[in-house]
């Protein structure tokens, strides 16, 4: 169903989108604590406006939300905020601007803008305190196979492998409720998955100033093409990387200790990786082609894709324009 456009007097300055099962059920706690804070800031109740997210109507409730605020924050993990990214693609809705309350396992998108240290280390009062006042900077987004919207990162193997197993476990309800439990059952999926592969002869296909270059994918442990500089929960690979340069950064990974090396050192030594090169090359796209044998495990953005590319055969990835996302990273906010 079309959104129509609202008329100017009812746009809302904020609104929330929470996800109320992230973080364990935090999200509930964020909205039932949001209008005490609200108020504590002198924002008029008229202003602004929270909802719950509802499964079942997801997309026309973001539709609605981005129609009618100036800015609309997500309150979940990489999928809630990826979702609502994916939506303002859709509509067309790039003026308004996009924040983040992170409340999932991984958090990599707020990694890369600064707003999960604020929240983690100040609490929500201080991460939504800064929201209010946090400038909007241009983010890069990209479309997989028109389908898709890409915000941080695809991945493809052993840490798809592990993160399919994760979503299988948590639909089926085998996982205790709560952040502590997601992180324990990572471990031992990845203890499970750790001799993983990439089956069959994938190749990945890269255009970077009108050049081709081709990467054979083949026993590969992990392809990951990155749009952000954090990866698996705050390593960061990409430490040089941009989020507005429109370039992908890409690494294929062939063994197991060069993984293990890249995720552990660059989080606390990101720096170290120049040193990596050697192992791992670093590449930069700006558009790609995976061409796959239906077989490998895929995760998009913190979501598992593997049902989606086992029916096909390609994915494209390729600019889709750049959105308005709130940055917590400037000197100001960190001193806080």
């Amino acid at each position: 169903m079309p959104i129509k456009d609202v008329a100017a007097s009812d746009v809302k300055d904020l609104a929330f989108l929470i996800n109320p099962i992230s973080g364990g059920g935090i999200g509930r706690e964020v909205y039932r604590h949001l209008p005490e804070i609200l108020d504590s800031f002198g924002v008029e109740r008229s202003a602004w406006c929270a909802e719950l997210t509802e499964a079942d109507e997801l997309a026309e409730q973001t539709d609605r939300l981005l129609a009618s605020a100036k800015r609309v924050v997500a309150v979940g993990g990489d999928g809630t905020i990826g979702f609502v990214l994916s939506r303002l693609r859709f509509r067309k809705r790039k003026d308004v601007e996009i924040g983040l309350i992170p409340l999932g396992t991984g958090n990599d998108l707020g990694r890369s803008l600064g707003v999960f240290h604020v929240y983690d280390h100040n609490g929500l009062l201080a991460c939504v305190q800064r929201l209010l006042k946090a400038p909007a900077v241009r983010f890069d987004l990209w479309k997989v196979n028109d389908e898709m919207t890409l915000a941080s990162y695809i991945s493809l193997g052993m840490d798809a492998a592990i993160l399919h197993d994760f979503d299988q476990a948590r639909k089926q309800g085998k996982l205790p409720t709560g952040a502590f439990f997601n992180k324990l059952y990572y471990v031992k999926a990845f203890c499970t998955r750790m001799v993983y592969r990439m089956p069959g002869d994938a190749t990945l296909q890269i255009w970077r100033r009108g050049l081709r270059t081709e990467l054979s994918l083949k026993n590969a442990r992990c392809c990951l093409i990155a749009n952000i500089d954090s990866y698996a929960a705050g390593a960061r690979p990409f430490p040089e990387g941009r989020n507005n340069d429109r370039r992908l950064e890409v690494m294929v990974i062939h063994r197991l200790r060069h993984y293990l090396l890249m995720v552990t050192v660059s989080r606390f030594w990101p720096r170290a990786m120049r040193w990596f090169r050697r192992w791992l090359p670093l590449y930069q796209a700006e558009k790609l082609e995976i061409i796959l044998t239906g077989d490998e495990f895929g995760q998009l953005d913190g979501e598992d894709i593997t049902g989606i590319i086992s029916t096909g055969r390609k994915l494209w990835v390729e600019p889709a324009g750049q959105a308005r996302l709130l940055d917590l990273r400037s000197s100001v906010f960190s001193l806080f």
